[in-house]
């Protein structure tokens, strides 16, 4: 029977997921929908993505939308010291047509992963968080909730960033509008000095 857990349990060791719509997003569309795009999955309809690697660098009035929420995550959410320097090597734009996925997956070599809605519909896919901590015995559910969850679900809308550890396993669900559906994905790395003399690192 649920109860209320906010007092008795403590979520240890969770993976923050940050969830927020921003209002006045510039639209980039129209910059980005001409821009070369291929596809990397052939296999599946896996969607499509810029070959850009780096497509935040030529959307500097989006980078600068993005940038608080990126800092609230990282300084906020996470704790991180404002001594370390977000970076983002690498970012890029997901275009899916009618019926096309994600395949489940991370993201290697990076801290940090996020996504920015720039175009989407009700229909045009939902963004699911998966748990791959393995149970030798599962028992059956009566409620699901994100204690005993192994998939968690998000519906996107156009404004929305979301935000999570880079080692977090995610795909994305079908697109059935027969609409474009647009995400900007991109990875983040701390950069400066970590650790003590005896766990010394400069990156």
């Amino acid at each position: 029977m649920p109860t209320s857990l906010s007092d008795k349990v403590l979520p240890l060791f969770s993976s923050p997921v940050y969830i927020d719509v921003g209002q006045n997003m510039p639209d980039v569309i129209d910059r980005i929908k001409d821009l070369e795009y291929h596809n990397y999955s052939k296999k599946y309809r896996g969607g499509e993505q810029t070959t850009d690697m780096n497509i935040l660098k030529s959307l500097p009035d989006l980078t600068e939308w993005l940038e608080p929420f990126v800092k609230e995550y990282v300084y906020g959410v996470m704790g991180c010291s404002e001594d370390h320097i977000i970076d983002v090597p690498c970012s890029w734009v997901n275009r899916h047509r009618f019926q096309d996925t994600s395949h489940e997956h991370n993201h290697r070599n990076c801290l940090y992963s996020g996504i920015v809605y720039l175009k989407c519909e009700p229909n045009g896919g939902d963004l699911v968080f998966t748990n791959h901590k393995f149970e030798m015995i599962s028992p059956d559910r009566t409620h699901h909730n994100i204690y005993n969850s192994l998939k968690w679900t998000i519906t996107p809308e156009v404004g929305m960033v979301c935000m999570f550890p880079s080692d977090l396993f995610h795909f994305v669900t079908m697109n059935q509008s027969m609409e474009l559906r647009y995400s900007l994905a991109f990875n983040i790395m701390l950069r400066g000095k970590f650790g003590n003399p005896s766990s010394y690192i400069d990156l």
